[in-house]
């Protein structure tokens, strides 16, 4: 019977889903590995909110909407602001006080879309296939995002691990995410 309750609890668990929360804010260390070895490490903060729209058609029919709005302050080495709305990315570079603005294809990362399609490997860790890259991500105890690692399509090794993570601020506005374009930086669209 214990094994049953066990083999139970064990099934239940790794059939679990990681919930992703409306918001969250938290410290981050970045690796990245090149083909040769090279490793770059950046550390910053960055800041998370789940948007979910209604927008009707001409005839009154409505479909929800959802946007996925990034922003990545980084601190170390060198100091940059990234932020995205799933649609288009926009890279402010302090040091060469440059703004660049891209359009993301479909292959841009869509952390909601990688969670739906995470499936477990343990308790804490998931590994998740989408637009053919491969992400492994790990929970901390609280079920919070603890680590992302996954290989960009520049063959480079990214390792993510978040700290001090909080999920779900009550305080959380869309102003916090918003890249301003400081006065008499460069504009470069991509």
């Amino acid at each position: 019977m214990k094994l049953l309750l066990s083999l139970s609890t064990l099934i239940i668990t790794l059939n679990a889903s990681i919930t992703l929360p409306t918001n969250f804010e938290t410290n981050f260390q970045q690796s990245i590995t090149n083909d040769k070895g090279k490793v770059i490490k950046y550390e910053g903060s960055v800041k998370y909110q789940n948007i979910k729209e209604l927008i009707s058609d001409g005839v009154g029919i409505q479909t929800e909407f959802s946007r996925n709005l990034f922003k990545w302050n980084y601190t170390n080495p060198t100091k940059k602001e990234v932020c995205t709305d799933g649609i288009q990315l926009t890279v402010i570079d302090h040091d060469l006080e440059q703004v660049s603005n891209y359009l993301i294809d479909d292959k841009g990362i869509n952390l909601e879309e990688i969670l739906k399609v995470a499936i477990p490997l343990s308790l804490k860790d998931y590994k998740a296939t989408y637009n053919e890259t491969e992400y492994l991500i790990t929970l901390d105890k609280k079920n919070q995002l603890s680590q992302i690692v996954y290989v960009d399509e520049l063959d480079n090794g990214v390792k993510i691990i978040f700290s001090n993570m909080h999920y779900n601020l009550p305080t959380f506005t869309e102003t916090l995410l918003e890249c301003n374009t400081p006065k008499g930086y460069d504009i470069v669209e991509g």
